[in-house]
């Protein structure tokens, strides 16, 4: 099972859990650069956002935006984690 890793600069990586096919905190913590926040996407699937992307001002994520279910409303800054919810403990 891969994941993607979608950056503000519109690159994305597929990425494995390195441990069992889940994520752990530690690791899912490394890629959005802070605090986590799971969030829907419109597929079904769940997003890892950093919780303070705004706050700290992380750049705007255009692609994560048009994935998020509430996209249209409330726009996603920083790095983030796609993935399907069995790859998080």
């Amino acid at each position: 099972m891969k994941a993607q890793i979608i950056k503000t600069n519109a690159r994305v990586k597929s990425v494995k859990p390195k441990k069992n096919n889940v994520f752990d905190l530690k690791e899912l913590q490394e890629f959005v650069g802070g605090y986590i926040q799971i969030v829907k996407t419109r597929d079904e699937r769940v997003m890892v956002i950093n919780e303070e992307a705004k706050i700290i001002n992380l750049p705007y994520n255009e692609i994560a935006t048009s994935l998020y279910i509430y996209g249209n409303n409330d726009p996603i800054h920083g790095n983030v984690v796609v993935m399907d919810r069995k790859m998080i403990q």
